[in-house]
């Protein structure tokens, strides 16, 4: 029952968690440039928040780059009509938690260098914050795929235990019934020697009263 109200706990933590993260403008660094940036803390790892995001955008035919510390997508719509390269990078929020993250997101023009990019150029931070906030249900979703699978795996190592010891339990049921099937014709072997020891034992006393009768 502690269990259940503990994962229950968990879950409504968890929720309440995803319904305050919300994103904000910040700033974001880009070998040493200061670039406005769209922000937003998550309470997953960073390792699933970056494949939640390659998830969404691999489902719209789009691939990652690498430049840097960040993954950029290239002409990607972010939720408006225009067309953008998203620059995202994931940090974990400390060393001591190591199950949250910081998300940035830096966009520029197609194509257009992020190191041309003017420290005060807003462009395109208002989607980046829309299409960040917008992917927090991925975020969750992805994770609980992971927890599912997790969860999956830990039934079958659970369940081939299980079948490994059905099976010993069927051996020693077999060897058990095998030994007593021994053990009940021992019994009737050592009744029918028992037996026949005392009918020897009887046949030698009347040997032995034949010869008194002699003398």
């Amino acid at each position: 029952m502690k269990q259940i109200s503990f994962f229950a706990g968990f879950i409504l933590l968890s929720t309440i968690a995803m319904a305050q993260a919300k994103s904000v403008q910040g700033i974001a660094e880009y070998q040493k440039s200061k670039l406005p940036a769209a922000v937003i803390e998550l309470p997953y790892s960073p390792s699933t928040i970056e494949a939640a995001v390659d998830e969404h955008f691999s489902k719209k035919g789009h691939k990652p780059a690498n430049a840097k510390d960040y993954k950029v997508f290239r002409n990607v719509h972010l939720g408006g009509s225009d067309r953008y390269d998203a620059y995202l990078k994931v940090e974990r929020k400390s060393r001591k938690e190591k199950e949250a993250a910081v998300v940035y997101m830096v966009v520029t023009k197609p194509n257009e260098l992020i190191t041309a990019k003017a420290g005060s150029d807003q462009a395109g931070v208002s989607e980046a914050r829309d299409f960040l906030d917008k992917l927090v249900p991925d975020v969750e979703e992805y994770q609980l795929k992971l927890d599912i699978a997790a969860q999956e795996e830990v039934i079958r190592k659970v369940e081939k235990k299980y079948n490994s010891l059905l099976n010993d339990s069927t051996d020693l049921s077999k060897k058990k019934l095998q030994l007593e099937e021994k053990i009940t014709e021992n019994s009737q072997s050592l009744q029918s020697q028992q037996a026949e020891l005392e009918k020897e034992r009887q046949a030698l006393e009347a040997i032995r009263q034949r010869k008194k009768g002699e003398k």
